[in-house]
């Protein structure tokens, strides 16, 4: 089964190098010129993703909890 889903894989990465010429930068020049052609609207979830690292971090901080060393400092 496995077999059969790389071969498929693979067929189609051929035809779209084939279509391109092997050629990478102009698959991606097509890719961007495409991205940006008619109403479809492009989501960039990568200050998404930074957001909620950040938020993340900030929750696993404790919050103003007094440990043992502060306390026994202060006396």
């Amino acid at each position: 089964m496995a077999d059969e889903i790389i071969k498929e894989l693979w067929k189609i990465k051929d035809a779209i190098a084939k279509e391109y010429g092997c050629d990478v930068k102009s698959l991606v020049a097509h890719l961007r010129a495409k991205k940006h052609e008619g109403d479809k609207q492009v989501v960039d979830l990568r200050y998404m993703k930074q957001a909620a690292e950040q938020n993340a971090e900030a929750e696993a901080r404790p919050r103003g909890s007094i440990n043992s060393e502060s306390s026994a400092g202060a006396a």
